[in-house]
């Protein structure tokens, strides 16, 4: 089973980015790992300062390391994921470079979105609306057979197994599994295919990890209105989708339209793209 043993919190002082302090901190406590928090300033201050300046909450400051960098933010979380062997970032999808009142593309903060660019690790996200519900119970994954879509149901499952969580997965589109239309094929078909997306997905897991899955379930219609209603009605507690890292150009609508709407965590895996050519569910899989 993978050990989660460093967490990343990026903070830079605003109401925003503290967002995410009791996720995080919760999350570090159930993983027994280290929260490594991040504050990129050009005035360095002493311990309880910056406790305060970043809203931690004092009786936290055991279970933190917090680091201050004269730094370029952008730069310093992503060499800091390195440097500190992280193996998953927290951060809110607003900060200090958020506009109340932009469009979704510009809400999303400039760090957060430089990060979930380019981070080589997997980012939980706390998109516009999060409403913080702890402890969590139930993840739900993003299927389409898509190499992004399979590595983001591979950590939803290794970090479900570490919390002790459950993880349903739903494919959702205007089409059949892996295609552009359900009308394509039997209805027979649906179950093996969906069986075989998910354990395509799931791959690079241990057994114990692939027990977490417990639901697979197909959906039609607009991929972010099933995963939406479903995450609504379920209580879901942290979504999980892959993505190809690129928010520009009329890309990822169905991520812009979670980030802007969805109550609960994100959980995003980027992989680029290796060719030209995607595959598509609904109207867009790069989510």
């Amino acid at each position: 089973m993978k050990q989660y043993r460093s967490l990343l919190l990026p903070l830079d002082g605003s109401p925003e980015a503290a967002k995410a302090v009791g996720c995080a901190l919760w999350l570090a406590g159930q993983l027994g790992a280290t929260l490594h928090v991040l504050h990129a300033t050009a005035h360095v201050l002493p311990g309880d300062e910056a406790i305060a300046r970043l809203r931690l909450p004092q009786a936290a400051r055991a279970q933190v390391v917090v680091h201050q960098l004269a730094a370029d933010a952008k730069t310093a979380v992503l060499d800091a994921v390195r440097a500190h062997d992280v193996e998953l970032v927290v951060m809110s999808a607003r900060g200090a470079s958020a506009s109340a009142g932009a469009p979704v593309g510009e809400r999303l903060g400039g760090v957060a979105r430089a990060v979930i660019e380019a981070c080589p690790v997997p980012v939980v996200l706390l998109p516009v609306r999060y409403r913080e519900a702890l402890p969590w119970h139930v993840m739900l994954a993003a299927a389409s057979g898509e190499p992004a879509a399979d590595r983001a149901l591979e950590a939803a499952a290794q970090l479900a197994a570490a919390l002790a969580l459950r993880v349903e997965v739903m494919h959702a589109g205007n089409g059949p599994v892996g295609t552009a239309g359900y009308a394509d094929a039997a209805h027979h078909e649906y179950g093996r295919q969906l069986q075989e997306m998910v354990q395509q997905g799931l791959a690079g897991c241990t057994a114990d990890e692939s027990r977490s899955v417990r639901e697979v379930l197909l959906r039609p219609g607009d991929p972010a209105a099933a995963l939406l209603e479903h995450v609504e009605r379920k209580g879901t507690s942290l979504l999980a989708l892959g993505w190809h890292g690129a928010l520009g150009g009329g890309r990822a609508s169905v991520l812009k339209r979670l980030l802007e709407e969805a109550p609960c965590a994100l959980l995003l895996a980027r992989t680029p793209e290796s060719s030209p050519a995607r595959l598509k569910v609904g109207e867009d899989l790069d989510a």
